[in-house]
C-alpha cells in the first residue's frame, strides 16, 4: 500500500548518530536550540525552565549518555531502550513512561509497520526516543518556531494528536479498499483474488495489533492528567482538551478498524462461497455426463459381456437370468444406501 514518504535527515538511519534534536524552553518563553557537545557531559533535566531531548535509540552513543550522564533511574532507561514494546502509558516515581505507534512514513516501509515512540516526561524534562523517522515528531518540531509547547505536559498532548492524526488516512485508504472488493464481488462477471484479500486482511490485523492498545494508553493517559501527580507533566485544562479530543479519535479509529476487518471477513466467506459454488457447479457437469453414459455403459457391458465357460451359457433362459440378478444387486444396493440414510 502506497503512503507518502517522509522527507529524510541527516539521523535517518539506525547507525546515525544518538542526538537528532533538543530545544531548552526558558521560563519567560524563549526557545534555544540545544549544542549536543556542551550537552553530553551533563546530566538531562535542566536548572531553569524545561528541556525536550530527541534520540536515535539505536545508536550505541544513545545507551552510553543514558546510563553515565543524564542521571535518569536505571529502570527509565531500560524502558527507554527496551527492543519490543507495546503502546502503554505507565507513571514511575516522578514522571510518565509513554510509549506509542506512528506510521511508518520511510521510503519503502508499510504502513502497518508502525514505529515506536517512547517518551519519558517530567515536570521540566521530555526526553523521545525513535528507532527511525517519524514524522509526526517532525512536524512538532517545525512548528516550534511559530508555535512553541507551552510545557512538558502540552508537548506530550501535542505528539500524541499528530501521531493518530496520521493514522486516520491509512485506515480511510483501508475503507476505500474494502469499498472497491465489495463492489467487485457484486459484480456478476468480477473475481476477487484471494491472495489480495489475504494481504488486506494482514494489513489489518496489524495495524490493530497497535492501534487497539494505543487506546487504552491514552486512556490511560488521560487519567493520569487528571491526577495532577507531584514531579510529572502539570495538565491544564486545554492539554487535557486536546487528550480527550485524542482519545476519541483513537478510539474511533479502532472500532473503525473493527468494522473493516469485519468486513474483510464476510468478504472472506464469500470467496470461499464463490469458490464452493464453482466446485459444485463442475461437480454437477461431471455427474450430469455420468448419469448420460451410465446407462449405455451398462448396455454395452451387458451385450459385450463373454459368456464361454459360463454355467447354462447355452440355455435360451441364460441372458434373462443375467439380465434379472443384475436388476436384483441394483435394488439391493439401492435398498442398503436408503437403510444407512446415504440417500
Amino acid at each position: 500500500m502506497p503512503i507518502a514518504p517522509v522527507e529524510r535527515n541527516d539521523h535517518a538511519e539506525p547507525n546515525a548518530e544518538a542526538f537528532i534534536f533538543g530545544f531548552d524552553f526558558e521560563p519567560e518563553g524563549g526557545v534555544s536550540r540545544i549544542d549536543w557537545s556542551e550537552m553530553k557531559p551533563t546530566a538531562a533535566c535542566p536548572t531553569l525552565g524545561w528541556r525536550w531531548l530527541h534520540f536515535n535509540r539505536l545508536a550505541p552513543e544513545t545507551r552510553a549518555w543514558l546510563e553515565e550522564s543524564s542521571n535518569l533511574d536505571e529502570a527509565v532507561i531500560a524502558a527507554l531502550l527496551q527492543t519490543e514494546t507495546r503502546p502503554r502509558c505507565a507513571p514511575y516515581e516522578d514522571g510518565l513512561l509513554l510509549n506509542l505507534r506512528g506510521i511508518n512514513h520511510n521510503p519503502g516501509a508499510e504502513p502497518e509497520d508502525m514505529i515506536s515512540v517512547r517518551i519519558w516526561a517530567t515536570s521540566n524534562l521530555v526526553i523521545s526516543m525513535r528507532s527511525y523517522p517519524v514524522k509526526a515528531i517532525h512536524e512538532v518540531r517545525e512548528e516550534i518556531g511559530r508555535d512553541a509547547p507551552t510545557s512538558p505536559a502540552h508537548l506530550l498532548a501535542r505528539i500524541s494528536a499528530k501521531l493518530i492524526d496520521y493514522i486516520d488516512p491509512v485506515v480511510e485508504q483501508l475503507k476505500d479498499e474494502a469499498d472497491e472488493f465489495e463492489e467487485t464481488m457484486l459484480n456478476s462477471r468480477g473475481r476477487l483474488s484471494p491472495r489480495d484479500l489475504a494481504e488486506f486482511r494482514r494489513t489489518i490485523l496489524l495495524l490493530r495489533r497497535y492501534v487497539q492498545p494505543q487506546t487504552d494508553a491514552m486512556s490511560q493517559l488521560q487519567r493520569e492528567a487528571r491526577m495532577r501527580r507531584a514531579g510529572a507533566p502539570a495538565f491544564d485544562d486545554d492539554d487535557q482538551v486536546i487528550l480527550r479530543d485524542t482519545s476519541d479519535h483513537i478510539i474511533r479509529i479502532a472500532e473503525e478498524l473493527d468494522s473493516i476487518r469485519d468486513r474483510a471477513a464476510v468478504l472472506q466467506d464469500q470467496v470461499v462461497g464463490q469458490r464452493q459454488e464453482q466446485l459444485n457447479q463442475r461437480l454437477l457437469a461431471l455427474s450430469v455426463v455420468s448419469a448420460i453414459f451410465l446407462p449405455l455403459s451398462y448396455v454395452t457391458g451387458l451385450l459385450g459381456m463373454n459368456l464361454a465357460g459360463i454355467p447354462w451359457a447355452d440355455e435360451p433362459w441364460s441372458f434373462i437370468a443375467v439380465v434379472a440378478t443384475t436388476c436384483a444387486l441394483g435394488v439391493g444396493v439401492l435398498a442398503f444406501l436408503k437403510w444407512r440414510r446415504w440417500i
